[in-house]
């Protein structure tokens, strides 16, 4: 008869020994964020548990905001994080809804009854107009609902 031992995990990330820069670039959030905000799901990740994975909880946040800052491939994201993709499926499937439950927290929209003084003050900083926001000083393209089809002369679009 052979025993059966449960699976070690040996984590490829250490967010200790990583340099501040490189957090940024790979979660798009600094170190203090990233450990306030495993703490704070620590105890949604462990209520979730039907069975252990043996992953640090860390761990499992890491790849998962590894995953939505990259926008890479669930199999890529899990090699890196050195765990099988269907081990991802389970994580990414456990930690997205413990992040949800707390991105009030994290995610902040302006109200409707700002949006003039927030494209005044965008406007002064960089002449650019309509500016209602940012995200992480990146371009995001945004893709118009179906329902949107086609523009006007003026470049704004039209819903038929």
């Amino acid at each position: 008869m052979r025993w059966r031992h449960p699976p070690v995990y040996r984590p490829l990330v250490d967010l200790s020994t990583m340099e501040e820069r490189h957090i940024l670039v790979t979660y798009r959030l600094d170190r203090a964020t990233v450990q306030e905000m495993c703490a704070q799901l620590e105890p949604d990740l462990m209520s979730a548990i039907r069975h252990p994975t043996g992953i640090p909880h860390l761990v499992q946040v890491l790849s998962v905001l590894h995953f939505l800052a990259s926008g890479s491939f669930q199999t890529t994201v899990a090699m890196a994080s050195g765990m099988s993709h269907p081990m991802f499926y389970n994580v990414l499937s456990r930690v997205l809804p413990a992040l949800l439950k707390h991105m009030r927290s994290y995610i902040v929209f302006n109200h409707v009854e700002d949006l003039p003084t927030v494209k005044g003050d965008f406007y002064a900083l960089g002449h650019i107009p309509n500016i209602i926001g940012v995200i992480d000083g990146r371009h995001v393209a945004f893709v118009p609902p179906a329902e949107i089809n086609r523009c006007t002369e003026t470049g704004r679009a039209t819903i038929l």
